[in-house]
């Protein structure tokens, strides 16, 4: 406590007293938010206080500043996906898991996919619509919920890594997203791990640090960075497929050595939207069909059955591509067509095509199988253009890593039945869960992984597919079934 014997200010009172707390701390800093309670704080607290900072190569920061009481240091991490956006909190000290929460991405209104959401973006006010859906709707009440659980105020978080694709990233900090979509697609940023989240109004402690995993290329971004190294898969040697499903479809094919990745616009069939009876993988959703004299199916939370999501989309096809209700050309049968047994499961649209009826709520029209088409023929054709690249086939693949919710449920037997991903052993066949929100932990826990992720980062090669006349070719040769 000061006195008219020793006047030295605040700012370097505590600077003084913080450098000889700390070993190997060799400087002091202080931010605006510290120096501005400070006088305050130091006196109500009778200058027995608790700081909160960081200590990186000798240099102390100081963040924060409070009366000395238990105060946790919290971490946040959110994966960013097109439709869906997943966190979760931390204890930064101990790297305890406290709270997760999930909630759909208010984007979503304004298009399912990023190509539809770019150009709602160009249009007067567009940005600032878009970057409003997905902060103020879906990212601040998301880190709310996942406080209000921990019992904790936000003000406590004081670091957050946020993994999403390149246009999710961009929409996120309101920039201008229409050169990733035009040739020759170029995005604003790739590293961007610098900036505050109060430079977004996120709602977390004023100095808390902003991290977004880095982007490879104009359509793969942070999302598969954050899961190639939460796969460790950038340890591995050899040549493993890694995919992330969903909206978009992000791939790489590498390992040690280094990987070589692309993007396709697989659409939102398999999120379950733009299906006639879709839905995301919630409760209600069937995931999962097989046929045994009937048709038998799991629901997700053991409820009644109320749509179809993505992998229920894919087992069901496959299983009427089985039953021969579906023809190579991916034509769904009328009941005068299809095999006798399966007649009573069929009726006619007015254009003359099959309608399935799996149960009184839950059918299936041509239209869904034509979407179906066309999102697995992107993802394979992407597949194919990765394999050529490296000069492989599809049996030269050491491992193939599913991430993502999708990867999770999805049947592999029946996407490889269906011919979206390429017929390779089982034993080399993982699901290996949300790897984007699971890197972005990691940045967050500890800052040595950014440095890793950094490195992967330039290890990895891009294909832009757009034009690529072995990309159309590839993808018109698996749109058959």
């Amino acid at each position: 406590e000061p006195t008219l014997d020793d006047t030295m200010p605040d700012t370097e009172r505590l600077a003084h007293f913080a450098q000889d707390a700390f070993d190997g701390c060799t400087d002091v800093k202080l931010t605006y938010h510290t120096v501005k309670k400070l006088a305050k704080t130091l006196r109500e607290a009778n200058f027995t206080v608790l700081i909160t900072g960081t200590l990186t190569d000798g240099v102390l920061t100081i963040l924060d500043v409070t009366e000395k009481q238990d105060a946790p240091v919290y971490g946040c991490a959110i994966d960013i996906g097109t439709t869906t956006v997943t966190g979760v909190l931390m204890d930064l000290k101990t790297g305890t898991l406290t709270a997760k929460a999930s909630a759909g991405n208010g984007q979503i209104r304004y298009g399912a996919d990023v190509i539809n959401r770019i150009i709602e973006a160009s249009r007067e006010g567009g940005s600032e619509r878009l970057q409003h859906a997905v902060i103020e709707e879906s990212l601040c009440p998301l880190i709310q919920q996942m406080c209000a659980a921990a019992k904790i105020p936000s003000e406590r978080v004081y670091r957050m890594c946020l993994a999403g694709n390149t246009t999710m990233n961009h929409l996120l900090l309101g920039l201008d997203t229409d050169p990733v979509r035009m040739e020759p697609y170029i995005p604003s940023f790739f590293l961007a791990d610098d900036m505050r989240a109060n430079d977004l109004k996120l709602g977390l402690h004023p100095e808390a640090k902003l991290i977004l995993a880095p982007n490879i290329g104009s359509y793969v971004g942070g999302d598969i960075t954050a899961g190639l190294l939460s796969s460790g898969l950038y340890k591995k040697p050899g040549r493993s497929l890694f995919l992330d499903i969903g909206t978009n479809g992000e791939m790489a094919l590498g390992g040690s050595d280094g990987f070589v990745c692309c993007a396709v616009a697989s659409g939102p069939a398999f999120e379950g939207a733009g299906i006639s009876c879709g839905m995301a993988a919630v409760d209600g959703a069937v995931s999962h069909v097989r046929y045994d004299g009937g048709f038998l199916y799991d629901v997700i939370g053991g409820k009644a059955p109320c749509g179809l999501c993505g992998s229920g989309l894919i087992d069901l096809a496959a299983v009427l591509i089985d039953c021969g209700c579906i023809d190579e050309g991916g034509r769904l049968l009328p009941p005068r067509e299809a095999p006798e047994k399966m007649r009573r499961y069929l009726t006619r649209d007015e254009n003359g095509n099959g309608v399935f009826q799996l149960t009184r709520e839950v059918y299936l029209t041509a239209q869904d199988v034509r979407s179906l088409q066309l999102a697995k023929a992107a993802v394979a054709a992407g597949i194919d253009v990765l394999l050529a690249a490296k000069e492989m086939e599809s049996s030269d693949i050491d491992g193939l890593y599913l991430a993502g919710g999708f990867g999770s449920y999805v049947d592999t037997e029946s996407a490889m039945k269906i011919g979206m991903l390429p017929r390779i052993e089982k034993d080399k066949l993982h699901s290996i869960g949300n790897t984007a929100l699971a890197g972005a932990a990691m940045m967050a826990l500890d800052p040595e992984k950014r440095g890793v992720v950094r490195h992967l980062t330039h290890d990895c090669g891009y294909i832009e597919l757009s034009g690529r006349s072995d990309f159309a070719a590839a993808f018109t040769e698996n749109m058959s079934f």
